[in-house]
């Protein structure tokens, strides 16, 4: 009897060293042929990859470039932005739009939640500003007569800001930096999360 037990543990280990590549004449596996996959190429600043935008509207933009300080910049923006370092937001609005009123509905709630976080620099546009059926705007020929305006204006087409229409929300962190741009109604949530991002 017991030659038999020895005998079915011998064929049983003779099996197990078989199937786990132990015999002797075992080949090693031959080389992949398969071409080697690329690394994705990264296109962000430092070689960081991009973040993914698919879940973003074309009209939210998280961006990282210097504020305007040139002499279309009103002066409470240039205290407030490149002087004091305040985190602030710039708000072009037009109070006959629907759009415009959610939109301040909404600032004005994150703020109160954020209390002290970020400033609040309000523009209204509507009264020298009127959009073309193209999308192109007409500045009203009586903005000559006020100078204050005709610069909020200026400022508004200033390549770093480029106000297409309104609402249109621009913030500012506290190193001086445009980090958020939006035009249209804006989710509540995103624009609370970039208004704690310029504040840190």
């Amino acid at each position: 009897m017991r030659r038999l037990v020895v005998a079915v543990i011998a064929v049983v280990l003779a099996l197990c060293l078989a199937g786990c590549g132990g015999s002797p004449a075992a080949t090693p596996p031959a080389a992949s042929t398969a071409a080697p996959v690329a690394a994705p190429v990264a296109a962000g600043a430092g070689g960081a990859p991009l973040p993914d935008l698919t879940d973003r509207s074309v009209n939210e933009t998280t961006t990282f470039s210097p504020f305007p300080t040139g002499t279309d910049v009103p002066d409470v923006l240039k205290q407030k932005v490149t002087v004091d370092k305040q985190p602030t937001l710039i708000y072009f609005f037009d109070p006959g739009q629907k759009t415009s009123k959610e939109v301040r509905t909404i600032i004005d709630a994150i703020r109160n939640h954020n209390r002290g976080l970020v400033d609040l620099v309000a523009y209204d546009l509507s009264k020298y500003v009127t959009s073309n059926a193209d999308g192109t705007t007409n500045i009203d020929a009586g903005l000559d007569a006020n100078a204050a305006q005709k610069q909020v204006v200026q400022f508004a087409r200033d390549p770093a800001i480029n106000v297409a229409f309104t609402p249109f929300i621009v913030l500012t962190d506290g190193q001086g930096y445009i980090i958020y741009k939006h035009s249209g109604l804006v989710d509540a949530a995103f624009l609370e999360r970039e208004v704690l991002r310029a504040s840190r």
